[in-house]
C-alpha cells in the first residue's frame, strides 16, 4: 500500500489518541509506512481534532518531505530510526498516555502483572523495558529508543511517554492500548498489595495459547 493511501487511517489513529485517553492537546504522534519507504506522519503541535488526510506529512527514509505542506513532528527522527532498525514495523503510534507516562516519570518498568504482557514482548521478556532519558525529537533519544525496544513491541521513554510498534497501525495502535492498561493494572494493584508477577515461561505458555486463537476480524482503524 502507498504511503498516501494509509493517510486516512494515520488521520483516524491521531484522533483516537485523545478519544481514547492516550494523549492531551497535541501530544503524541502517529506514522506509517507505504511501499517504497515513504512514510506517512502527523504534523508538528497540530490539533488532532482538526486533521485531515492533507495534514498528514509524507516523507522518504532519510526525512526529506515528498509531499504535504506541513512540517512534520518533532519525533520524526525517533519514528525513522524505528523503521531503519526495525524492518517488521509498518506502524509507530507515541501516546503520552497517564499511566504508563507515570511509570516513566519514576523510571519503572512496568511488569508482567497481567498475562497480555506477553502480546507486547519477545519470546524471553517479561517487562516493558523504559529508554533512558533525552530530550525530545533529538537523535539521542532515538538511539536510546532503539536499544531499549529491541526486538518488542513496546517500550517507555523515560519522563516522556511511550511508544508501540506493529505491522500496520492497527496493530501498533491496539498494542499502545494495552501499555496503557497494563501501566493502570500495575498501579491499581500497588495500591492495595504487592502484585503477582509472572515469569517469562509462563507468558511464553501464554503466547503459545494466544497462536491457537488468532484476531478473527479485520485490522482496521475505526473509531
Amino acid at each position: 500500500m502507498t504511503a498516501e493511501a494509509i493517510q486516512g487511517d494515520v488521520v483516524r489513529a491521531a484522533r483516537l489518541l485523545r478519544s481514547r485517553g492516550l494523549a492531551v492537546g497535541t501530544s503524541g504522534n502517529v506514522s506509517a509506512r507505504g511501499r517504497g519507504a515513504r512514510i506517512a506522519v502527523t504534523p508538528a503541535n497540530f490539533d488532532y481534532d482538526e486533521l485531515t488526510d492533507a495534514d498528514v506529512v509524507i516523507v522518504d527514509a532519510s526525512g526529506a518531505v515528498l509531499d504535504g505542506s506541513r512540517r512534520p513532528t518533532s519525533e520524526l527522527p525517533l519514528h525513522l530510526a524505528i523503521y531503519a532498525a526495525r524492518p517488521d514495523v509498518g506502524a509507530i503510534v507515541h501516546t503520552h498516555s497517564p499511566y504508563a507516562t507515570t511509570f516513566s516519570l519514576v523510571r519503572q518498568q512496568i511488569p508482567a502483572v497481567h498475562y497480555v504482557l506477553a502480546t507486547l514482548v519477545e519470546p524471553g521478556g517479561d517487562r516493558i523495558r523504559i529508554a533512558e532519558y533525552a530530550t525530545f525529537g533529538t537523535a539521542e533519544l532515538a538511539t536510546d529508543v532503539i536499544a531499549a525496544l529491541g526486538a518488542d513491541h513496546a517500550v517507555l521513554l523515560a519522563s516522556h511517554g511511550a511508544i508501540a510498534v506493529g505491522r500496520d497501525l492497527a496493530t501498533a495502535f491496539a498494542r499502545a492500548e494495552r501499555v496503557e492498561e497494563l501501566a493502570m493494572l500495575a498501579w491499581r494493584a500497588a495500591a492495595i498489595g504487592t502484585p503477582a508477577i509472572l515469569d517469562a515461561a509462563e507468558l511464553d505458555r501464554v503466547r503459545d495459547q494466544m497462536a491457537r486463537f488468532p484476531p478473527q476480524t479485520g485490522r482496521s482503524i475505526s473509531g
